[in-house]
């Protein structure tokens, strides 16, 4: 009776290495036969516990792609679990996972050169309910001790914690208030002067004293007293502030003290007020705040060689050019250029795109920039530029670029499509899914400090800030970091569709107002102009984007500058028909100056003074891109 015993429990435990048809005898003779499920249920149902409560301890997922190899170690993790006193229940059989695939078989793609395939995961269940989560992880480092090839096990285990958490989280919170009390304490003090005299004293200081040998004045301002110094640093003279009051001064009043000072401080020390900038000192100690020369500015911008800009194009870019260009400081560098690299991302004909380079030349110039005072030049003339995209190429981001919108709306793919994609292999070029390097170097050659851009190109400029800090990171702060300029006419929209911005690739003449247009011509395009038929005018970019489109064009050429919202208010009673002629009247008078630029400009054939202007600003550009390319091959060693 002893050895069937044992023999019965030899086989209700046997490994899954054993052979599946039986097991050994202990005395090494014949196998015994496996009994049926109904027989083995029988020897198994002393050894079934139910569960009391329910509580969820585990579930054991098992996988496999043979039926006979998950059937038969969900046996045996069961056997296991009864030996364990676990309650166990299963095995549950689980949805098929079902996988297809085709592989073709020559180089030709038709249906009989194909092979199908087909691989169907099958799974089961095994849940243990009311386990001590003890004895739950010694049957699963048994179950892995023991695992059979060809099966997978996936297992959620569930741990509680004993009765009573919440008085242990009371305690926590008593004993953190502890910590947190002597710190709030001091929480928001600042270590300021208090009175004037301390302040006298401080600039009395030998420390003070050897900041510069500058003269400084002091004068009492609003409430606060003012230190006013000039000071001479890497040979740019710049103006130091000091602000102080009585009781300390929060960064609101600061900031107050500095925007009344600002007119006040170039008048004390003699320096033009146009030639100042406010940098804030983000530390809380008690530090002077420079006011320093724009000496070191440079702007650049580019825009491509399509021909004739249109009035997207001018109230986006152009103008922001002419306004920085009349209003920056003379010490201020300004450098705009032709990007006709960017241009051979798409197919280009050979004698449009001369052209087309020509007549942009001569749109900037028509817009009102000067090429005494600024740089106007063509990409391609300046060698730099390809030299420093292949070095910020080493170090840009494949997932980076893959994330830029660009490429996806020239390729009309949605916005979450990867260049791995079938589709955008197909079309998707090189040149194309890398142009924002190029443009990250059109930037960063020219140590630009400031780049007017539309809102489409803010995603650009911040890949030009990545670039120049990983480049940084590793050879040092070579390459400035470029602040974002952006224009007030952020985007104007087609005629024709007013939800797509104004483009010359559509197909629509009608759709955009090209500077060149005469009257009548604009008078034809907003007479046509998309609105709606409702009553009045108003300003509505959801209900009514077409009039709104409108509104915001007449703001942008209004002299006066007088919002979209005021434009509405003052032509609310006035009929369609009238509100456009008013529209195409503004325009008309806007661009009439350009246009009699523009042909004096374009008189002639041979265009010769407006490639001479070119060529001279391509010099002037391949002296100050050297300089910068010569400290980064100096950095990377070649």
């Amino acid at each position: 009776m002893m050895e069937s015993s044992i023999g019965r429990s030899q086989y209700l435990l046997a490994k899954p290495e054993d052979d599946e048809a039986g097991v050994s005898s202990p005395d090494g003779g014949s196998t015994i036969p496996r009994l049926p499920r109904s027989v083995q249920a029988v020897y198994l149902r002393p050894l079934k516990r139910k569960a009391e409560y329910g509580v969820p301890s585990c579930d054991l997922q098992l996988r496999s792609y043979s039926v006979r190899n998950v059937e038969f170690f969900a046996d045996f993790a069961l056997r296991a679990a009864y030996f364990l006193n676990l309650p166990a229940a299963g095995p549950i059989p689980l949805p098929r996972i079902t996988e297809r695939w085709t592989v073709p078989r020559s180089n030709f793609i038709y249906k009989k050169s194909q092979e199908n395939f087909e691989r169907i995961t099958l799974r089961r269940l095994i849940q243990i309910q009311d386990g001590h989560p003890d004895v739950v992880e010694i049957w699963l480092a048994f179950l892995r001790e023991h695992a059979y090839h060809g099966i997978g096990m996936k297992a959620n285990v569930w741990n509680y914690e004993p009765l009573g958490v919440g008085k242990t989280m009371d305690v926590s919170l008593e004993n953190l208030k502890q910590v947190l009390e002597p710190k709030w304490a001091h929480f928001g003090r600042k270590k300021n002067l208090d009175t004037s005299e301390k302040v006298m004293e401080m600039m009395k200081s030998d420390g003070f004293q050897r900041m510069d040998d500058g003269p400084f004045r002091t004068t009492y301002f609003s409430g606060t007293f003012v230190v006013i110094r000039i000071t001479y640093i890497d040979g740019f003279r710049k103006l130091v502030l000091m602000l102080k009051t009585s009781n300390g001064c929060c960064g609101r009043a600061v900031r107050h003290h500095i925007r009344c000072l600002l007119p006040v401080a170039p008048k004390v020390v003699g320096i033009p007020a146009q030639s100042l900038q406010f940098k804030r000192d983000s530390s809380t100690s008690s530090k002077p705040t420079f006011l320093q020369p724009l000496s070191q500015q440079v702007i650049f911008s580019g825009i491509q060689p399509t021909g004739v800009p249109h009035l997207g194009n001018y109230l986006g870019a152009l103008q922001q050019w002419v306004q920085l260009q009349d209003q920056a400081a003379h010490n201020t560098k300004l450098i705009f250029s032709i990007v006709d690299l960017h241009a051979l991302t798409v197919p280009q004909d050979k004698p449009q795109l001369q052209r087309w380079t020509v007549e942009t030349i001569a749109s900037l110039l028509a817009v009102g920039l000067d090429h005494n005072r600024s740089t106007i030049f063509c990409q391609s003339d300046v060698p730099a530029h390809t030299e420093m995209m292949w070095i910020l190429s080493c170090t840009a981001s494949m997932g980076y670029l893959s994330r830029m919108t660009q490429w996806k709306s020239k390729l009309a793919l949605r916005e979450d499509a990867s260049p791995l994609d079938q589709n955008a292999k197909a079309k998707l070029k090189l040149g194309l899914f890398s142009y924002p390097v190029l443009q990250a170097a059109d930037v960063l050659v020219h140590g630009a400090t400031h780049v007017p851009v539309g809102e489409d190109q803010v995603q650009h400029l911040e890949f030009t800030r990545e670039c120049a800090n990983n480049f940084n990171s590793v050879h040092g702060n070579i390459l400035v970091e470029p602040t974002t300029l952006l224009s007030t006419a952020k985007r104007v929209m087609s005629l024709k569709n007013p939800l797509q911005k104004m483009s010359k690739s559509h197909k629509d003449p009608r759709s955009k107002i090209l500077l060149t247009d005469s009257p009548e011509v604009i008078h034809i395009k907003i007479k046509h102009a998309l609105t709606d038929s409702i009553s009045g005018i108003s300003f509505d970019l959801d209900t009514r984007p077409g009039v709104s489109n409108l509104l915001e064009i007449l703001s942008h050429v209004d002299p006066e500058g007088r919002s979209p919202q005021v434009w509405a208010g003052e032509c609310k009673s006035l009929e369609m028909r009238a509100f456009k002629e008013l529209v195409s009247d503004k325009i008309s008078s806007s661009l009439s100056g350009f246009r009699d630029r523009y042909t004096a400009l374009m008189e002639g054939r041979n265009y010769s003074h407006l490639k001479d202007i070119a060529r001279h600003g391509a010099e002037a550009a391949r002296n100050n891109s050297e300089r910068m390319l010569a400290k980064v091959r100096d950095a990377i060693g070649i």
